[in-house]
């Protein structure tokens, strides 16, 4: 009777352990929507001066679920466009484009998760700084986004970044709360 007590303890503590270890380990995302537009405003400040202007980028996750190992390929910005300039002005390099996003790390407690941070690879744009009208190439930039989650759906995506132009070292930043899947939804970005 005894044994059969303890055996039954046994069993029921591995199986609440098991939930518990399952829940905080989680090693997948799972996001609502394999296509995402981000509108947004964003600043690049350099030797020059600063250029301000709204972006809208359309991109693509390679499949619903993918592993939340920094680096792994989690898809792609496929469109890039410059839709207003109120300082200076720019052009995506569309010649460039797709640009690789890779998963960098999350913020949070699991299963709760804050921020989802992202490394994006490969882009290129052209600015043209404000005052005296001097353009030159953005190459190799380190870009992070950011998407930062209120229960599980993404309320904002921030973008930051060091961006070398023609030799001059600049920074990109911008933030946007507009960030749906192409039919205008809200994303969702679990862990699982």
């Amino acid at each position: 009777m005894k044994l059969g007590k303890l055996l039954l303890a046994v069993v029921g503590a591995t199986v609440l352990l098991g939930a518990l270890v399952g829940s905080a380990s989680a090693r997948n995302l799972s996001v609502s929507s394999v296509t995402t537009r981000l509108i947004f405003s964003s600043m690049y400040s350099g030797g020059f001066g600063t250029v301000t202007c709204d972006r809208v980028y359309e991109t693509t996750y390679h499949s619903r679920t993918s592993t939340k190992t920094a680096g792994t390929l989690l898809g792609y910005i496929t469109a890039g466009n410059v839709t207003r300039c109120s300082r200076g002005g720019a052009t995506i390099d569309r010649g460039t484009l797709p640009w690789h996003r890779r998963y960098e790390s999350f913020t949070g407690t699991l299963p709760n998760i804050l921020t989802q941070s992202e490394l994006v690879s490969g882009a290129s744009w052209r600015i043209r700084e404000p005052t005296f009208g001097i353009t030159c190439q953005v190459t190799g930039a380190t870009v992070r986004d950011t998407y930062t989650l209120t229960g599980g759906t993404v309320t904002r995506a921030d973008v930051s970044g060091t961006a070398p132009c023609s030799g001059i070292n600049g920074t990109l930043s911008g933030s946007t709360t507009n960030v749906e899947n192409m039919t205008g939804g809200r994303i969702t970005i679990t862990l699982i």
